[in-house]
């Protein structure tokens, strides 16, 4: 039984998950490179409706941080087949919180930032960015599943290939939607908002077709999709609730930091947009190596 592992092992699960974070990173680096040649008011709404929309984010995320501790313990405790069951309610968790979240979104979003943002031409473009931005909710909330698998069983390879077409993805569909190429007409930020919500549900399609065709579905029980279990889901949340107030709670700091800037000015918020992209690239090195550390210690307490 394996029960340490040396600095190479761990760099070699950690460095795949660094590159996919920093091809997440570039998703939204693209988003205000291409909008900023759009105007300073819809770079600024981007930063405020994306933080918005990243918030919303952050409780799948932290409820996936517990899906993976326990699929990592079951990993290293090769009880294989039983991951299938945590994955599966996890899939069914995110798509009721997706639900839940888009019609909050969709119908509350416009009445709070309405009261909270200064500038009217910010709060119509960060609305016309939201609206658009929520569907993705549906791909992202259970893709972030299929990341904590792959996190949690140790693949972590496959991270940076689904990065890198995500990337690739959002790159095209934003020149194509934000700038009106090939026929399409011109949507400005709700072009990047569509565009960032296909960019997810190509991720999710890969995941889906990758683990399908290049992982033994019948060694981790995903051969067969279970009822809903109640026992096994509170399990699940004995553990990610915390994580989920935790994630969210870090994000929402962000938020009211970009609503305290608004009140600066459209300028002083575009500019905010762009130093906020760049400084996120150091952060996501700490997250590599967290998340790595994570997925090991689960791995070596089952």
């Amino acid at each position: 039984m394996k029960t340490k592992y040396t600095n190479k092992q761990i760099w070699m699960i950690a460095y795949p998950i660094l590159i996919s974070l920093l091809m997440e990173q570039m998703i939204g680096m693209t988003d205000t490179a291409f909008l900023g040649r759009v105007g300073e008011v819809e770079l600024g709404a981007s930063a405020i409706a994306g933080v918005f929309y990243m918030v919303i984010f952050m409780a799948a995320f932290g409820f996936s941080i517990g899906a993976q501790i326990l699929i990592a313990r079951r990993n290293g405790e090769k009880q294989y087949r039983e991951i299938g069951d945590l994955f599966y309610q996890g899939i069914y968790f995110q798509i009721g919180l997706a639900t839940i979240m888009f019609l909050l979104s969709y119908f509350l979003s416009p009445i709070i930032l309405k009261r909270i943002v200064a500038s009217e031409h910010i709060y119509e473009a960060a609305i016309s960015y939201l609206n658009w931005r929520v569907f993705g909710a549906f791909f992202s909330f259970s893709a972030v599943i299929f990341r904590a698998f792959f996190l949690g069983t140790t693949q972590t390879k496959t991270l940076t290939l689904n990065s890198i077409v995500m990337v690739l993805s959002n790159v095209v569909f934003n020149y194509i939607l934000i700038f009106g190429k090939f026929g399409f007409p011109a949507l400005g930020i709700a072009g990047a908002a569509i565009g960032s919500s296909l960019a997810e549900l190509v991720s999710l399609a890969f995941f889906i077709l990758y683990t399908r065709s290049r992982i033994d579905c019948r060694k981790y029980g995903l051969d067969r999709i279970p009822k809903f279990r109640p026992e096994i889901l509170k399990r699940m949340l004995n553990i990610s609730f915390w994580t989920m107030i935790q994630n969210v709670i870090s994000l929402s700091t962000w938020f009211l930091f970009f609503l305290y800037v608004e009140h600066l000015g459209e300028r002083s918020l575009a500019v905010t947009n762009i130093v906020r992209s760049v400084s996120g690239i150091l952060f996501m090195v700490m997250m590599a190596f967290a998340s790595t550390c994570g997925s090991l210690v689960s791995n070596l307490i089952g």
